[in-house]
């Protein structure tokens, strides 16, 4: 089953359906057949949703945003569309919380972990696939927030509102919204935005490389490019620029 929907915003191509194995695959696909930039896949479920490292992701039927976004663009420019997305996600989660009825004192904050994790009062609310192909200059951003319902250890956003709990379709509405907002910004004020939403920056850090290698240090900076810079812990005198690598926040640097 197919639907589209006659809320989306403007310039946004937006497809939805009721299940797919996987909503990266299946644009990924219409990618390279032509889909045009802006091009959205929403499904109500994943059967087959990976996150990164190959790990499953999960979630409940028709409960939490499942969405891919293809994004057409000058190679060097590519990298740029998940942080956009990302940035544009966590602006989203805030609004919706600030105008919901909240069952706690205190809103919670949305971050980001570098590279790829949504955090919503320092658990994780959702996470990020990207995969492109650079020769034919497109990008598919895939992202899965969660809305109803969250696995274990993880949080939804519908845990802190009495009532009105946000929709899929409405964090997808605004989320669209918020990109619009952001690409139409420069790099420079796209990279200090995405920079202030990190969580990650001034925390003593253990990133696990592709091949394997573990460094220990302080997250210093993103530079941007969106690559992590990390001081070694050994030796002070040793920055790691980090393309990719799985973050394990440990503690803030300075209190030891």
């Amino acid at each position: 089953m197919t639907s589209t929907d006659n809320n989306w915003p403007e310039n946004w191509f937006v497809r939805r359906v009721r299940e797919t194995g996987s909503t990266n695959t299946d644009l990924f696909a219409e990618a390279l057949t032509g889909a045009p930039s802006h091009s959205v896949l929403m499904a109500d479920n994943q059967t087959a949703g990976r996150g990164r490292l190959d790990r499953t992701w999960q979630a409940k039927p028709g409960e939490n945003l499942l969405v891919s976004l293809l994004f057409r663009s000058e190679a060097n420019l590519l990298a740029s569309w998940p942080r956009i997305v990302a940035l544009a996600a966590t602006h989203a989660c805030q609004e919706l919380i600030s105008i919901g009825q909240l069952n706690v004192d205190a809103a919670p904050i949305t971050k980001l972990k570098w590279p790829n994790d949504l955090l919503l009062d320092g658990r994780k609310l959702g996470g990020m696939l990207s995969t492109g192909d650079h020769e034919k200059q497109f990008v598919v951003v895939g992202i899965g927030i969660n809305v109803g319902w969250a696995p274990q250890e993880a949080v939804a956003l519908g845990e802190f509102f009495d009532e009105e709990v946000p929709t899929p379709v409405g964090l997808l509405e605004n989320m669209l919204r918020k990109i619009t907002q952001i690409e139409k910004l420069s790099l420079n004020e796209q990279h200090e935005q995405y920079v202030a939403q990190l969580a990650t920056l001034g925390k003593l850090v253990k990133v696990e490389l592709t091949n394997g290698v573990v460094i220990t240090g302080q997250a210093q900076d993103v530079d941007i490019e969106g690559r992590l810079l990390v001081v070694d812990t050994g030796d002070k005198s040793v920055t790691h620029v980090i393309d990719t690598g799985d973050v394990v926040h440990l503690r803030n640097a300075d209190h030891g």
